[in-house]
């Protein structure tokens, strides 16, 4: 009798046990794609609307010019309205024939004192939460909800506007390896940003001063690799989209 006693209670911890788990499980858990891995977090749907807390996702992942952005991307917690994400503009400056405006931010990047620059990454960028996805404003207010910025971010019209010190650490690259089998490409890279979209293409002027850019860059640093993002993160990431190589020759 007693054992039978003893099997009854134990069936019946271990169904009540079933039920709680069910009860909780589904609504305190959900799973997040993170493209390459993915993971389960705590949704704490009151402070997050069912969207992971940005200190949750790899850091690695955050560390990166997003590229294609839809309304449905996970981004950092929406920023407050003010009256501009952008520091306080420099007047243009030319080096040679090419131009550039400073749009220095205060975001996506770090400092750094010392470092040997050897690579340049092409992107592609466009506005894909506002109106106009040419907006350059647009793009770099999505920039900052992600924490990440390029050196460079070159208008439909030609303007390169620099947004980060060429000495400074820029989050554009994300994870990702150069040909030598490196990674951490922010580290030793300077990224270039086009502002276009998938189904278009770059315009003259912006090759025209992509051009320009990229020997004044190549007149002060020994750079070893031009590459897309495309090559540095194959399967992952497919811009610059829809450029000509031969255009840059």
């Amino acid at each position: 009798m007693v054992k039978i006693s003893i099997g009854i209670l134990l069936v019946g911890g271990v169904f009540l046990g079933a039920l709680f788990y069910d009860g909780f499980s589904d609504s305190d858990k959900t799973m997040i794609d993170l493209g390459d891995k993915s993971e389960v977090v705590a949704d704490e749907v009151a402070e997050t609307g069912g969207i992971a807390k940005p200190e949750e996702v790899p850091e690695e992942v955050l560390k990166e010019v997003p590229g294609d952005v839809s309304p449905e991307t996970p981004v950092k917690a929406a920023l407050p309205e003010k009256k501009d994400p952008i520091a306080e503009e420099i007047p243009a400056k030319k080096t040679g024939s090419l131009k550039i405006v400073d749009k220095l931010v205060d975001f996506g990047y770090e400092k750094a004192s010392e470092r040997n620059i050897d690579t340049i990454v092409i992107h592609s960028s466009y506005d894909a939460l506002g109106s106009d996805p040419f907006s350059v404003s647009g793009i770099i207010k999505e920039y900052e909800a992600y924490g990440v910025s390029a050196h460079y971010l070159i208008a439909r019209d030609g303007v390169a506007y620099r947004l980060v010190a060429d000495r400074n650490i820029a989050y554009h690259a994300g994870v990702s390896r150069v040909p030598d089998g490196r990674t951490g490409v922010n580290g030793f890279s300077i990224g270039i940003e086009l502002v276009n979209t998938k189904t278009d293409k770059p315009t003259d002027a912006q090759y025209a001063t992509l051009k320009k850019l990229i020997s004044r860059i190549k007149s002060e640093y020994k750079i070893k690799y031009v590459l897309g993002h495309n090559q540095i993160a194959p399967g992952r990431k497919d811009d610059p989209w829809n450029f000509s190589w031969s255009d840059l020759e």
